[in-house]
């Protein structure tokens, strides 16, 4: 069973409204492909394609009981997560709580990550530690790179360290939004109004955004 696109986007906002849906979109097309109940042995003989939730959760604790670890979902969340993110085998393959669980990951990574760099360099080292759990081996073994790839942008300049002095941001943004805010000359177009408070990562966005503009008009006066 696999979601669209625009299905994945509606869960994002439904289910992880902190997070971006670009940056959830991204994430589940480089963890999963869009398939709901997708499921990857860390390490083992790779289990065929599983057809209902029931089928995926009896695979998974076959392997787990064998001593493996094993991403699952939407999100591939791993398993040695699933008590700390309140996940059971009954749950962790429902779209909705799985997409939760990214939300809660991301976010938990990006407030770990954000002290000392910029918004986009903390967003990039928030995915590194999603897929490897450290800070710098995700952009070694690619991830990063895939990831802001799927969200249709070429990254030119992956890094993970910044200097002391760049500002420090009180949340993320979303993968599109910040990368072309950062790297790409765009034309001028009308705004749209202001996301909610409550969307964290796409408000710190608009924000930023929104300095920079100002700031740009006080230089060409």
């Amino acid at each position: 069973m696999s979601y669209s696109a625009a299905a994945i986007a509606t869960l994002a906002l439904q289910c992880a409204p902190s997070v971006a849906p670009d940056t959830v979109l991204a994430i589940v097309h480089t963890e999963s492909r869009g398939h709901v109940f997708a499921l990857n042995v860390n390490g083992g003989r790779q289990p065929r394609r599983q057809s209902s939730a029931a089928e995926a959760a009896a695979t998974a604790k076959r392997y787990v009981a064998a001593g493996y670890s094993v991403d699952l979902g939407l999100g591939q969340i791993n398993s040695r997560n699933m008590r700390w993110l309140g996940l059971t085998w009954e749950t962790v393959f429902d779209p909705c709580i799985n997409i939760a669980a990214l939300g809660k990951v991301m976010t938990s990574n990006y407030n770990a990550a954000k002290t000392g760099r910029d918004p986009q360099t903390a967003l990039r080292v928030a995915l590194s530690m999603y897929n490897t759990g450290s800070q710098s081996r995700g952009f070694r073994n690619g991830y990063v790179a895939k990831v802001v790839g799927n969200a249709g942008i070429t990254d030119l300049q992956v890094s993970y360290t910044t200097p002391a002095s760049q500002p420090i941001a009180e949340t993320s943004s979303a993968l599109r939004a910040d990368i072309f805010a950062e790297n790409a000359v765009r034309q001028p177009k009308a705004r749209p109004a202001p996301p909610p408070r409550w969307n964290l990562f796409e408000r710190a966005a608009y924000d930023h955004e929104t300095r920079k503009l100002a700031e740009n008009e006080r230089g060409s006066r």
